[in-house]
């Protein structure tokens, strides 16, 4: 399988296997026992937490598709953790649920030893947050392991889209509306500013799409052909594995 199809393939099941954990009530729930913020806070200081102690405008710079007072007001929230602490503990709640719905899963081993090489040898000189992911602690567990490489690579994939749609000179609130709509608009926290704003022209779409998937391409040439297509196979499994837990 060649790079430029396996990032295509693995878009759509990385993508929402590797978020399952943030949107789990179990991870709100163990976020507050290990003293992150009982908010929203707890998704945005764990999730960017991990690239360190950063001032508000970097954080918003590596959460571009969500509004910029909702991302500034959750990463200012008063917490017991320091952030770099915030993103230590968000990692190892992701590898928890992650054990969780893989439990059982006979192939974990080999699904991390590749997305770990994925990892391992990706460029990251635009990528801040998925670098931040990558150096997180890897559990020895195997199928936490394996998912956080997910999660890991699934960040990988997020900073290549949003390089793209800077490339493109594309507005964020714009992608959000073509992409999700006004429900993602709500969520992402643009409140009521979607409703006089214009979804970006799906050409223009289709187009960041196809520069996100030539950046990613380039981080699966570290596999042969063969390598991954049996990464494609082994996330599609994990995938349905997941979906039945």
């Amino acid at each position: 399988m060649d790079t430029i199809t396996t990032a295509r393939r693995l878009a759509e099941p990385i993508g929402e296997l590797g978020a399952r954990f943030m949107l789990d009530p179990a991870t709100f729930t163990r976020s507050t026992e290990l003293g992150l913020p009982a908010s929203m806070a707890s998704y945005v200081q764990g999730r960017i937490g991990v690239m360190g102690e950063l001032d508000t405008a970097t954080v918003i710079d590596n959460k571009l598709f969500f509004d910029e007072g909702l991302v500034a007001r959750y990463w200012e929230e008063p917490c017991d953790l320091s952030k770099s602490e915030a993103g230590v503990a968000y990692a190892s709640i992701c590898a928890e649920r992650g054990a969780a719905y893989l439990e059982g899963f006979s192939d974990a081993p080999r699904l991390a030893e590749l997305l770990e090489r994925v990892a391992d040898s990706a460029d990251d000189s635009k990528a801040a947050l998925f670098a931040g992911w990558r150096d997180a602690a890897r559990p020895d567990d195997d199928h936490g392991r394996a998912y956080l490489l997910i999660a890991t690579i699934r960040e990988l994939r997020g900073c290549r889209h949003m390089w793209a749609t800077r490339a493109a000179g594309a507005d964020p609130l714009g992608m959000v509306l073509a992409n999700g709509g006004e429900q993602t608009a709500k969520l992402h926290g643009y409140e009521d500013r979607y409703l006089d704003h214009t979804a970006t022209d799906a050409d223009e779409v289709a187009a960041i799409e196809a520069t996100t998937d030539e950046a990613n391409a380039a981080d699966f040439s570290c596999l042969t052909d063969n390598e991954r297509a049996e990464l494609v196979a082994l996330v599609e499994a994990a995938f349905d594995h997941a979906a039945e837990r």
